[in-house]
């Protein structure tokens, strides 16, 4: 006997849980912090309201919300969505192992990156609303405070906050859920490189030149030409942190030339 096809209910719910987990993450809410009311939810996520009653029932069973007469309150920590667990289990998981010994991988990811985020720019530029603008907005100034304070680690998860509330304007869940895994994959196997690209002023003076302009374009509806900025600005990164991986490649051959001939020496 065939296999039982999930019913298009349960798909339709499965996105209703991850939109909710997406309003809960973006607004910050906390135990004890009330929901919009069930119909205002059932609009945001575009479905019906028996729909929305299915993703809350499933929400309330992992103790991720409570409900009451009062309304839909957040009870726990996040329990992975649908769209992050698939990302985790079929991306981060099995790749970690290889991009952290291998750098190569981190070139492969940087590919990937490019065809993600054009998507996302190119989406975002349809959809974004007031909100999502102003939250592209709110990561694009995060991340230019904290240039110059010393810790460009913290700056580059600041330029993935930026590009993953683009993500977050192209309403794809799924989307941002992959866009996320590249992220992680990348702080894993580069993060000498990623340390460089943020304590080289004319780097960064580009890297904010260029999303700006990214910004500028989604704000103006342009899908494809938020697209285009995407791509090159991509091009840029993989070219500037190849660049980078190569000065360290080399250095580290000098210093064990060195190392071998004092040796020879001794």
């Amino acid at each position: 006997m065939a296999d039982a096809k999930p019913s298009p209910a349960l798909r339709v719910s499965e996105c209703a849980e991850a939109m909710i987990e997406t309003f809960i993450e973006d607004h910050g809410l906390r135990p004890g912090d009330r929901l919009p009311s069930e119909r205002a939810l059932a609009e945001m996520a575009g479905v019906s309201r028996a729909s929305l009653r299915e993703a809350v029932g499933r929400m309330a069973a992992r103790k991720r919300v409570t409900v009451r007469k009062s309304g839909i309150v957040v009870a726990g920590p996040p329990v992975a969505a649908p769209a992050a667990a698939w990302a985790k289990d079929t991306i981060s998981t099995p790749l970690a192992p290889l991009v952290a010994f291998n750098s190569g991988y981190s070139h492969d990811v940087l590919e990937i990156r490019q065809a993600l985020e054009g998507t996302a720019a190119y989406f975002a530029a349809l959809r974004a609303d007031a909100d999502d603008k102003a939250r592209i907005r709110e990561a694009f100034e995060a991340m230019r405070e904290s240039h110059g304070a010393g810790a460009p680690m913290e700056e580059a998860r600041k330029d993935a906050a930026f590009h993953l509330a683009i993500a977050e304007a192209s309403h794809n869940a799924v989307l941002r859920q992959v866009m996320s895994s590249m992220f992680g994959l990348l702080q894993v196997s580069i993060s000498q490189s990623l340390e460089k690209l943020y304590t080289v002023p004319q780097t960064f003076d580009a890297l904010s030149q260029q999303h700006r302009a990214l910004i500028e374009t989604i704000e103006a509806g342009d899908a494809e030409r938020a697209r285009q900025v995407s791509d090159r600005h991509l091009r840029f990164v993989e070219s500037t942190i190849k660049r980078i991986d190569d000065d360290l490649a080399r250095k580290a051959r000098s210093s064990a030339a060195r190392s071998t001939a004092l040796q020879d020496k001794g």
